[in-house]
């Protein structure tokens, strides 16, 4: 029943947020249902939503930041473009996920102790790895992240595969869950029938995620974290410009 429970989060979530996007649509303010799926758990059970000492939430890569060309694989055909060169990370498959958004958060824990459970808890013997994008050491740049931007990691789930291809959407939790003996659940979701339903309702409910999840749009929080590195960035600069000119004084 966990397990089940677990698979079909996401599915339900994305049921929830397809019912909710007409009044998303027209509405002019922002959607502040972020303790809609606010919840407690016990503090014995390995879904809690405050496991951020987790290990390999806080784990980034420390591959040398040499360009890499990066095989694509988008959310749709399935079709590549580029291929990395060596192996970026131990693990098989490098989730980017939003550690601000509790559904997230419940699928993300599930998978790691799952994954510890029949793995390992090292990274040379686990099979996945997860990279919060919400955390200020987050770098797009680094190869073992695929040159996942922000707005792009926020828009959808994407993972990366070791040997640097990029994953986009349903394709991510079909991965994952058969990295983990479980991919049986997600299998139907290739079934022609079903196949370009489940990636549209998947479309939608990413579309709409963090106005439920988080309260604010998706635009909002882009916004919001573009300002943010404005501003770090001209704060840098500046530091920078007083330290030149103290040392021009001094010489």
């Amino acid at each position: 029943m966990v397990v089940i429970r677990s698979s079909l989060s996401t599915l339900a979530v994305m049921s929830m947020a397809m019912r909710r996007t007409s009044s998303l649509m027209t509405s002019s303010g922002t959607m502040c249902c972020h303790s809609f799926f606010l919840g407690k758990s016990s503090a014995a059970s390995p879904y809690s939503f405050q496991r951020w000492n987790h290990p390999r939430f806080l784990s980034f890569s420390s591959v040398p930041s040499q360009s890499s060309s990066v095989e694509v694989i988008d959310g749709g055909d399935g079709k590549t473009n580029r291929k990395g060169p060596s192996r970026l990370f131990p693990e098989e498959l490098n989730i980017i996920y939003d550690s601000k958004c509790n559904v997230c958060n419940f699928e993300i824990n599930f998978l790691a102790n799952r994954d510890e459970r029949i793995s390992g808890s090292t990274t040379t013997t686990r099979k996945l790895r997860m990279t919060d994008i919400e955390d200020e050491k987050y770098n797009p740049d680094d190869p073992a992240n695929g040159g996942i931007s922000y707005a792009k990691g926020m828009s959808a789930m994407h993972a990366v595969t070791a040997d640097g291809r990029v994953m986009e959407g349903v394709p991510v939790f079909s991965s994952a869950y058969e990295l983990v003996g479980l991919g049986w659940l997600f299998k139907f979701t290739e079934w022609p029938v079903l196949k370009n339903i489940v990636r549209w309702g998947y479309d939608v409910f990413a579309r709409y995620r963090t106005n439920v999840t988080r309260g604010s749009s998706l635009e909002e929080l882009i916004q919001a974290y573009e300002a943010k590195q404005k501003l770090e960035n001209s704060q840098t600069e500046s530091e920078c410009q007083t330290c030149s000119t103290d040392a021009a004084k001094r010489a």
